[in-house]
């Protein structure tokens, strides 16, 4: 059975940049981490071996949705195949991903909320860690997550979490204003 390709593709739109790995063109990790993208890719040349992980220059499929998203033309994203990454989560963390996938667009739920959500109102930290560990932001966007008295924190950093939040009330604020 042939190896899986792995394409690792860099992308920045503006002030924020971010990786994002692609295994046989369907993308297992995004972030806007570089240290987080390195450990990744680690992670999958121990356990795919290095001779198939390339760092691409290719036009990629992906680099489309993100464009279409930055531009605010895109709201959502295909459902993730199966990530090694995301398997690698515990059953709470895929709980909480899936949670955080249903928010949406241009919205936002706190830690508490999510916690109270699924039935564990004094889980607001652990829901916090879940979306720290979250390996396919903008996928599953994590970003929507805030803490009740602000912005709370975010792998890639408050100003990329920010810049994202804002991006997409433009859009809608944008959207509604060209309804009237």
């Amino acid at each position: 059975m042939p190896s899986p390709s792995v394409q690792c593709l860099a992308f920045a739109f503006k002030e924020i940049s971010g990786q994002v790995i692609c295994l046989d063109d369907f993308p297992v990790h995004l972030t806007f981490s570089p240290e987080r993208h390195a450990t990744a890719k680690q992670w999958l040349e121990k356990h795919l071996g290095a001779a198939c992980i390339t760092d691409s220059t290719d036009r990629h499929y992906f680099a489309d949705l993100l464009v279409e998203f930055f531009a605010g033309r895109r709201q959502n994203f295909p459902s993730p195949a199966r990530s090694p990454f995301v398997e690698r989560g515990t059953e709470f963390q895929r709980h909480i991903w899936d949670c955080i996938a249903e928010i949406p667009y241009g919205e936002t739920k706190t830690y508490g909320e999510l916690a109270q959500a699924i039935g564990k109102p004094g889980a607001a930290r652990a829901v916090g860690q879940a979306c720290n560990a979250n390996p396919l932001a903008l996928i599953v966007p994590c970003h929507r997550v805030t803490g009740s008295s602000g912005l709370g924190g975010f792998a890639g950093g408050c100003a990329v979490k920010k810049y994202l939040l804002e991006m997409e009330q433009l859009t809608m604020l944008r959207k509604t204003e060209n309804r009237l």
